[in-house]
């Protein structure tokens, strides 16, 4: 019986082994919500009389497999065996004392490298010594603790200790309620929780994510496609300048252009290229402008060109047909060179 045992446990060994390796472990955390454990264990057995048995004390081996329901609480099921011999008069019989529990567990420090525990749960704890006709099982309980330590950066692959009291009445052959002490270490295997994959980091799941290339630090809605209120093609939450008007050419940091950098934004800007350093007034022109040419006073070369004369760059009159009336006052623009004119640029009358 305990050679049928041990086979079948090996096969069980082998189908949790097959899952750990074939499982892609890319969210796992250490015990995050959604991870499945796996865990092959050996330990120690204090065992109580089990009259007319008496089993000696001895060394156990098991499995278990778990499943965190939230970062804090987990679930698990485990079977262990425990083979030893029986102290009875004559030759000592071969004695194996066997469990297979429903444990729940609740999980100190989530997310660190070292987590303790406790746990309690229920089983079928039975005793089998076929060489004196014994062969008996019962519900039993147990109450313990321990704790985990989870190596390297991914946190997959950790070591767990265990202590617990286990108390059962197999009934039968066996006298009375039985109180058993263990401790057991072992390695284990965590896979499968955490967050869901999300390649953009911008919170929604590639699989709800209709925009996956979003980039980073933008806003995005529930489809993970990014908003962006004012509509200047930068992103809401990359936008320094958030409320933009319509229209308005911005530049990456989504702020209007303001190629003079006179403080006054290119869409609105009646003076476009204000000399750098010059006050401008709130339309963008040079604030200080004694003759209203739109030349800074302090680079105007005519500072009292007469109000409504067209200027050049440095601020003088500029007279196209040579008439001696100013452009912009000259009301015959065209007079043939040399033509005498009137105060209005016109020719005279003959």
């Amino acid at each position: 019986m305990f050679a049928a045992r041990l086979k079948a446990a090996a096969v069980l060994c082998g189908v949790l082994a097959t899952l750990a390796l074939a499982a892609t472990p890319a969210f796992a955390n250490g015990g995050e919500k959604g991870d499945v454990e796996l865990g092959f264990y050996f330990g120690q057995g204090n065992l109580d009389s089990y009259k007319p048995v008496n089993p000696k004390d001895g060394q156990f081996w098991g499995v278990r497999g778990g499943y965190f329901l939230t970062d804090r609480w987990s679930v698990e099921g485990s079977w262990q065996t425990l083979g030893t011999e029986g102290s009875v008069a004559g030759p000592d019989p071969d004695v194996d004392v066997n469990a297979l529990r429903g444990n729940i567990l609740y999980n100190f420090r989530p997310k660190k490298k070292f987590r303790w525990f406790l746990t309690a749960g229920l089983g079928v704890e039975s005793v089998d010594a076929s060489d004196i006709d014994v062969d008996e099982s019962g519900f039993g309980y147990n109450f313990g603790g321990g704790g985990r330590w989870f190596f390297g950066k991914t946190h997959f692959w950790g070591l767990r200790a265990d202590a617990r009291w286990v108390t059962a009445d197999p009934g039968g052959d066996i006298d009375g309620t039985q109180s058993n002490y263990e401790w057991n270490g072992g390695l284990l295997f965590a896979f499968g929780g955490g967050p869901p994959p999300d390649d953009d980091a911008d919170g929604i799941p590639n699989k709800k994510d209709t925009c996956t290339g979003t980039p980073k630090g933008a806003k995005v809605d529930a489809n993970g496609c990014p908003s962006d209120q004012d509509a200047d093609k930068v992103y809401d939450g990359l936008d320094k300048c958030a409320d933009t008007p319509r229209g308005w050419a911005v530049d990456n940091t989504g702020c209007p252009k303001d190629t003079d950098a006179d403080g006054v934004a290119d869409a609105v800007d009646t003076c476009p290229n204000t000399p750098k350093g010059v006050k401008a007034d709130s339309k963008g022109c040079p604030a200080e402008d004694a003759d209203g040419d739109f030349v800074w006073d302090g680079g105007d070369r005519c500072p009292d060109t007469p109000k409504g004369a067209k200027v050049d760059q440095v601020g003088c009159p500029t007279d196209a047909d040579g008439d001696g009336v100013w452009d912009g006052l000259d009301t015959c623009p065209d007079t043939p060179k040399g033509t005498a004119v009137d105060e209005k640029g016109c020719p005279k009358a003959g």
